[in-house]
């Protein structure tokens, strides 16, 4: 389960527009919110691509966020 208000803050903490996010994690703004509010899963690809753009390197505070 992801820590929504934690990844929430991180985006705003970015600058960076969900638009663009889902577009680096190859899929649509929809599918972004879906899967932030926990209706469906990232897999392992979108979340590196995530933390990528987000600058998230720490194993700790990867899993923080994506198994809370």
């Amino acid at each position: 389960m992801v820590d929504t208000q934690y990844l929430e803050n991180k985006i705003r903490e970015s600058g960076k527009k969900k638009e663009y996010l889902a577009q680096k994690c190859g899929i649509t703004r929809q599918s972004l919110t879906s899967k932030l509010r926990n209706k469906s899963t990232f897999t392992v690809d979108q979340v590196s691509a995530l933390c990528r753009e987000l600058g998230i390197t720490k194993l700790a505070e990867k899993d923080r966020i994506f198994f809370a």
